[in-house]
């Protein structure tokens, strides 16, 4: 009788542990309905279990199984993030397979080559394009014209790929597989479910079922783990060992993961696992494993079709020399398909950084990777800059330009964090992700109606980044990116930051105004009255001329004496008796000289206004 007492509470403390584990995943992936859900959760777990003490347990087992049913949902959801709940709300076109294929059917050696005799290939054998393939690749990649009803979905699936950015990484650590190839692959065979197997499109509940079947081999509990499924595909697919990522071997790797030598290449029609939403693919595909439609067409983006797409926003280059839509001769030289690394913060308006201006040049030393840095490095510079932005991300260590055990210890940490484990040394990604606040604040913007507009939306980007000293009073790289790369005691930003962001502003405009950049407050005040843009705090005595004299999007300067001014921030509204405020080098107590750029809220009085034009 004592266990059958028990057993229910030690239900409720699993189901509790299990829930927190799952709330604590849920906001380290920024999953806010899914934490607030289990949240609420916890509390009723908890609740059921005081209710079981102190009631002997009546009709708690209705509660266990509500409890663990929710439970499961919501996790189920949390494995699929960022791609909605892993329902079937979003309809994917299932990617079907002639399962008559031997299983060395990627040793096709050409569209028009006879078909292969069937044979087991050497287990350690790894797939390599053929020649009259890659020339075929070319060919049709060369010619592509993507149809206009398919660009639009073709970049929002992009886009999504660059959002899932971090499981795909972690999927391939440890190999060259590069991170877009089994993006598109989860395109393709899962229509970006996180929910469902890599290989085919299965959902994770089990393990697969349609071809291949039965995989993963090994399983450890259910749901499957996303990524421990997709590792299994990877293996499963001969992925592994392949080192030659050029163009023609994507497409080839892409093509064989459908299927090489079938109905397809049977008809001469290119298949839509590659061209569906291009001129090259009209109709014929595969309407369940082994049976193929002649007459039936699909809809689906295909993959070539999506790496064009990834092309479009910068997320995949080719190397140096080529660009993906001329038109070449294949006698040219093959370049490897080239993934940006900034994508590893998955934040698409920032993959393409323009800092040509004189404002913005300095900025390449900040951002531009500085090679691979570990324990020992004598690039002091470089080791300073990785201090700061782990400090800055909560990882403290000493800042000593030393790369040290400490530095070595905190950078493996928010790698691991970040999905990457096993990381000790600095590489490009992880170099990415650490200066990711600033590339964000960088991004360009939606054109805005007003360069006023413009500068209050570019100062609201920069403050969500949480710019902040670090390394001592008015240092670090947020104050170098505002003072254009000086730093120390004596270099106030406020005055910095609203220059830098009316410059950011007039770049995301493309618009060239009359306004100098100044980081001394008197020196913008003296430039305002020179032509006629300040405005005093005595014109603007009353509400009525508050809302008819200044604008979101004016500075506002602080007034010590009649000839003095000690601060200045960007206007955000404007309200009778106070306007809120968008300003840097401040503190939370509404001060100067602070050590963040913030939003905060002032009164009019000891107060000045600057017009931008």
């Amino acid at each position: 009788m004592a266990n059958d007492v028990l057993d229910p509470i030690k239900e409720l403390d699993r189901l509790r542990w299990d829930a927190w584990h799952a709330r604590e995943n849920a906001k380290a992936k920024g999953d806010k309905d899914s934490a607030e859900k289990l949240t609420q959760l916890l509390i009723e777990i908890h609740d059921a279990r005081e209710d079981a003490v102190f009631e002997i347990l009546g009709g708690i087992a209705a509660k266990l199984a509500d409890f663990a049913g929710r439970l499961a949902k919501i996790v189920t959801r949390i494995k699929s993030w960022p791609f909605g709940d892993g329902g079937d709300d979003e309809p994917h076109e299932q990617q079907y397979y002639d399962i008559s294929l031997p299983p060395n059917d990627f040793e096709d050696q050409g569209p028009d080559a006879p078909s292969v005799d069937p044979e087991n290939p050497p287990v350690g054998k790894v797939p390599a394009v053929a020649k009259a393939w890659a020339e075929a690749y070319q060919n049709l990649w060369d010619t592509m014209d993507v149809r206009d009803s398919f660009k639009s979905q073709a970049l929002a699936i992009a886009k999504k790929i660059v959002n899932g950015q971090a499981k795909y990484a972690a999927a391939v650590q440890g190999t060259k597989i590069p991170w877009w190839f089994i993006g598109v692959v989860h395109s393709m065979e899962c229509g970006l479910k996180f929910s469902t197997h890599l290989h085919n499109g299965d959902p994770l509940t089990a393990r697969t079922v349609k071809y291949p079947p039965n995989r993963p081999a090994i399983i450890n509990g259910l749901p499957i783990d996303w990524v421990y499924s997709a590792k299994d595909a990877i293996d499963y697919e001969k992925l592994k060992l392949v080192t030659d990522w050029s163009l023609s071997s994507v497409l080839y790797h892409w093509h064989r993961y459908n299927g090489i030598d079938n109905q397809y290449k049977k008809r001469q029609i290119p298949t839509p696992y590659l061209w569906s939403g291009s001129q090259h693919y009209v109709k014929g595909k595969y309407t369940s494993d082994h049976n193929f439609d002649p007459n039936a067409v699909s809809k689906q983006v295909g993959a070539a079709v999506i790496l064009w797409a990834l092309f479009e926003i910068k997320a995949v280059s080719l190397g140096e020399g080529q660009v993906p839509t001329a038109k070449k001769k294949s006698s040219e030289p093959v370049h490897s398909l080239i993934g940006n690394p900034a994508a590893a913060a998955q934040h698409i308006a920032s993959l393409s950084l323009d800092l040509s201006g004189d404002a913005f040049k300095h900025l390449a030393k900040e951002l531009d990777y500085p090679g691979e840095i570990a324990s020992g490095s004598k690039n002091k510079t470089a080791v300073k800059r990785i201090q700061e932005w782990l400090n800055l991300h909560g990882y403290t260590t000493s800042i000593d330009s030393e790369f040290g055990a400490s530095t070595s210890k905190q950078l493996s940490r928010f790698a691991a964090d970040h999905g990457r484990e096993g990381i000790e040394s600095l590489n490009e990604e992880i170099w990415a992700l650490l200066t990711s606040p600033l590339r964000k604040a960088l991004a360009p913007i939606p054109a805005p109606p007003s360069l006023e507009t413009a500068v209050v939306n570019v100062a609201k980007q920069h403050i969500t980044q949480m710019p902040t000293e670090v390394g001592g009073n008015n240092c670090g790289p947020w104050v170098r990116a505002y003072m254009l790369g000086k730093e120390g005691e004596d270099w106030k930003w406020c005055g910095g930051f609203v220059s830098f962001m009316i410059e950011q502003a007039a770049r995301d405009l493309g618009v060239d105004i009359d306004f100098k950049r100044q980081v001394g407050v008197d020196e913008l005040v003296d430039d305002a009255k020179k032509a006629g843009r300040f405005i005093r705090e005595n014109e603007v005595s009353t509400p009525l001329l508050r809302q008819s004299k200044l604008s979101p999007g004016y500075l506002f300067v602080v007034r010590e004496t009649a000839t003095d001014w000690t601060h200045v921030g960007v206007v955000s509204s404007l309200m009778s008796q106070t306007f809120d405020t968008l300003e840097g080098n401040t503190g939370g107590d509404g001060g100067t000289d602070g050590a963040n750029a913030r939003e905060g809220n002032r009164s009019y009085p000891d107060r000045d206004f600057i017009r931008l034009l």
